[in-house]
C-alpha cells in the first residue's frame, strides 16, 4: 500500500508471461476458515494499532470487536465514523505467525460499497521488513479498490489493482495494472488470487486474470525481495493517497461499512516454503497460552462456563460459540505439557 517515488521499468521485462500456470494438483498447505466467534485467531493474526502514519489515510485501527472480529463465518473488519467525526477500522497481520516464499494464496472476500472513501486491501510485505525497511522488503498488493481515478471513472467497486513495490538499486520502484469487472463486487463474495513462483507473480479476480510480473531473473529488476519469504496483511482504509481524499468532509461512503473475508488458504505450486509459529502444533484447551494445560485452564474455563464462547475464545475449545462440557472434554483429553 506505501508509495514514495517511483522509477520506471521496461514492460516487456515484467510482463511478458503468458496467463495462469495454476495446476489442479496444487495441495492445501493452510488455512484460515475464520471459524467461530470472537477475536481473529492470535496464532495466526496480530493487530495493528493507532495512526500507522502512512498514506494519508484518515482511520486509526484498533482491536475493538466493533471494528474487527470473526463472526457468521467471516472476518468482518467494520470502518466507522465515530461520535467525535473520527474514523476507525481493522487492519491485522500474519508476521511472524504465518509467512510464505512461493505458493498460491486464494482468499474469498466481499469489499463494501466503496462509494468515494474506502480502500479495501488484501496485500504482502516481506518479513525481513524490521531488518530492511520498506520498500526493500517488497510488496505484493494482491487486491486494492477505491482508487480516485476509478472513483471518476464510476467503477470504483468494479476497478480492481495489483502492484508490486520493491527497491530497485537504491530506489522504489512500483508496477501495477488493473482489471475492471462487469459485476460490481460489493454485491457479493469474489475470490481474489495470488500464484507466485520464483519465474512470475499473477493475481486473479474470479479467475480472471489482473495482472503478471516477470521475476525470473532478479538481477535485472533488482527484485530479491520477491524471492524470500513475505506475510499476509489485510484492512481496511478511509481516504489516502489512493482515493485521492484527505479531507474527511470528502468521505461519502455509508458507514459503519463492512469488509468481510470467508477464508484465505496457501496451496503449495511446487516451490512453497511455509515457515511461522502459527504452524506448531495446536494445544486445545491451552487457555492461558503457557503451553502446558492445568489447573490453571480449568479454572479458567469454568469461570466463563456456558458463556459466549467468543468472550474468551480459547476456552471454547471446539468453537461452537459455547463454553461448555465438549470443551470440558477436550481440555482434560490434553492435560499436560503441549506438544
Amino acid at each position: 500500500m506505501p508509495i514514495n517515488r517511483y522509477i520506471s521499468l521496461p514492460l516487456a521485462v515484467l510482463a511478458s508471461l503468458a496467463s495462469s500456470t495454476a495446476s489442479a494438483q496444487e495441495s492445501l498447505l493452510w488455512s484460515e476458515e475464520f471459524a467461530g466467534s470472537g477475536e481473529p485467531d492470535p496464532r495466526t493474526w496480530t493487530h495493528d494499532l493507532g495512526d500507522l502514519g502512512v498514506n494519508n489515510e484518515l482511520q486509526v485501527y484498533t482491536d475493538e470487536p466493533q471494528n474487527v472480529r470473526v463472526a457468521g463465518g467471516n472476518l468482518v473488519i467494520h470502518a466507522r465514523r465515530e461520535s467525535d467525526g473520527t474514523f476507525t477500522s481493522g487492519r491485522i497481520r500474519s508476521q511472524g505467525k504465518i509467512m510464505f516464499q512461493y505458493g498460491t494464496v486464494e482468499a474469498r472476500i466481499r469489499i463494501p460499497n466503496l462509494a468515494d472513501g474506502l480502500w479495501p486491501a488484501f496485500w504482502t510485505l516481506g518479513s525481513d521488513i524490521p531488518s530492511v525497511g520498506w520498500p526493500r522488503c517488497g510488496e505484493i498488493d494482491i487486491l486494492e479498490m477505491g482508487a480516485g481515478e476509478a472513483i471518476a471513472a464510476g467503477e470504483v467497486n468494479q476497478r480492481v489493482y495489483s502492484t508490486a513495490h520493491w527497491d530497485f538499486e537504491g530506489n522504489y520502484a512500483s508496477y501495477g495494472q488493473q482489471r475492471t469487472t462487469p459485476a460490481d463486487l460489493s454485491e457479493g463474495f469474489h475470490v481474489y488470487r495470488l500464484e507466485w513462483t520464483p519465474t512470475a507473480i499473477r493475481t486473479f479476480v474470479d479467475g480472471q486474470q489482473i495482472w503478471v510480473m516477470d521475476i525470473t531473473n532478479r538481477d535485472a529488476m533488482s527484485g530479491h525481495e520477491f524471492h524470500a519469504p513475505h506475510f499476509l496483511i489485510i484492512n481496511l482504509a478511509v481516504g489516502g493517497w489512493f482515493p485521492g481524499i484527505t479531507n474527511p468532509s470528502d468521505i461519502t461512503a455509508s458507514l459503519p461499512a463492512a469488509y468481510l473475508v470467508d477464508f484465505v488458504r496457501i496451496y503449495d505450486n511446487g516451490h512453497t516454503v511455509l515457515t511461522g509459529t502459527g504452524l506448531e502444533p495446536d494445544c486445545p484447551g491451552d487457555v492461558t497460552g503457557d503451553e502446558v494445560v492445568d489447573a490453571a485452564d480449568l479454572g479458567m474455563l469454568l469461570a466463563v462456563w456456558n458463556t459466549d464462547g467468543g468472550k474468551r475464545p480459547k476456552a471454547d475449545v471446539d468453537e461452537d460459540g459455547t463454553v461448555d462440557a465438549a470443551d470440558l472434554g477436550l481440555l482434560l483429553g490434553a492435560w499436560g505439557d503441549c506438544p
